[in-house]
């Protein structure tokens, strides 16, 4: 009878640790796919269509930056680079003032409304981008913003809104009730309450969302090209251009241009990837 009680703990260790080497198997062979095609864009940006095909992962035989001249000589990419920044800077100031006042009273005004609130902001996920872009447009057009960086400014926050406010809902919710009763007795009002109190102390959970709209606004592509002209293309709709410009496809020209537009987001995710995961994280633990 002992015997196979003791027997019971082995098997189970066995059964794990076959579990967690055949999660790091996949965890490894994730991490080939994604490395090694990005591994292949940074080499292929220094070198010529000859090596990229002889030999796709080899190193440049020399260190040269030609081709991201080129590229800045053809579409202009600092330019698109900076009206997408500006763009992309007024819409998570939009974003985030719309959305924290309406997170704080969905996850702290005790109120039947707050369950259906945040309901219908869930629902944005679950419309296409296609379905609403003829109405976009329409209604952009009749504004007078058409072709005008400003209208991206408005419609972006209307895309970034559902996943910000889950986000947010979730943090606020996490943090004691003793602070507003504190506040209140200091002789605190609503706006000194979340301007001075919850919103420094959802600093994890702003950071989260503002890095991860970052990274959708920075790569979206379908409305700014609707949206936008030549005078004003952000800086995707200028990457599609260095192909339309040759007459024979340069990959190595594609090649800096895709890693100039990646640069950004690699480094604004590596410095903050901490916050947001513990971001992330606080928002998905209940207590």
């Amino acid at each position: 009878m002992l015997n196979r009680v003791l027997r019971v703990p082995k098997k189970i260790k066995k059964g794990s640790d076959l579990f967690v080497m055949g999660g790091y198997f996949f965890s490894i062979l994730y991490a080939a796919l994604i490395i090694i095609p990005l591994y292949f864009v940074i080499v292929s940006a220094f070198k010529n269509n000859t090596q990229i095909i002889s030999t796709p992962l080899a190193l440049p035989a020399a260190l040269s930056f030609q081709k991201f001249f080129q590229a800045q000589e053809n579409v202009n990419v600092l330019r698109a680079g900076l009206i997408t920044i500006g763009i992309t800077i007024g819409a998570e100031f939009l974003t985030l003032v719309l959305a924290f006042p309406a997170a704080y009273a969905v996850a702290r005004i005790p109120t039947r409304l707050g369950t259906l609130v945040e309901t219908i902001f869930s629902i944005g996920f679950l419309i296409p981008g296609l379905a609403i872009l003829m109405p976009i447009y329409m209604m952009t057009a009749k504004a007078g913003l058409l072709y005008h960086p400003i209208a991206l400014v408005i419609l972006y926050p209307a895309f970034s809104l559902p996943l910000t406010m889950i986000i947010l809902t979730g943090f606020l919710r996490k943090l004691p009730r003793e602070l507003e009763e504190s506040a209140v007795m200091d002789g605190g009002n609503l706006l000194q309450i979340i301007f001075y109190i919850f919103f420094p102390l959802s600093m994890p959970g702003i950071i989260t969302i503002l890095v991860l709209n970052f990274i959708n606004i920075w790569n979206e592509y379908l409305f700014a090209l609707i949206l936008m002209d030549s005078n004003n293309r952000t800086i995707q709709l200028a990457l599609a251009l260095l192909r339309a410009n040759q007459r024979a496809v340069d990959y190595g020209l594609i090649a800096a241009g895709v890693l100039i537009s990646m640069l950004p987001v690699f480094i604004i995710f590596i410095f903050f990837q901490d916050k947001i995961m513990s971001g992330m994280l606080a928002g998905a633990v209940k207590e």
